[in-house]
């Protein structure tokens, strides 16, 4: 668990799209369940959205909601990624699974031809 000063030093990496899928995880885990945190991640992300919006000349007004469907999108990162480890998983397990079998399969027959014993 992350305490308040690791999650404000991971505000600008957030909003700049540049934190780990690990990282991630744990700076919304924070922001979901500390005010603080997030009142401090609405500001800087109202101020470096709204500046890159003057910078370029286009504008979304509703800054607020910005915020929100980028969270929602880190969630969904946040989401497939753990999917993919689960995965990863499931199918390492079940190659190590089917190298054990082959390999007691094929004592088996040495086994009953005679080549061992």
């Amino acid at each position: 668990m992350l305490t308040c000063q690791e999650a404000e030093k991971m505000v600008m990496p957030y909003i700049d799209e540049m934190l780990g899928e690990e990282e991630l995880d744990e700076f919304l885990e924070h922001i979901e369940g500390c005010e603080a945190c997030r009142e401090e991640l609405e500001i800087y992300y109202t101020v470096s959205v709204g500046l890159r919006q003057l910078d370029a000349g286009t504008g979304v007004f509703d800054i607020a909601g910005a915020l929100e469907e980028s969270m929602d999108l880190a969630w969904l990162k946040v989401r497939a990624a753990r999917l993919r480890r689960v995965i990863c998983y499931a199918v390492g397990t079940l190659c190590a699974t089917g190298v054990l079998t082959t390999m007691i399969l094929q004592l088996r027959i040495w086994l009953q031809t005679g080549l061992l014993g």
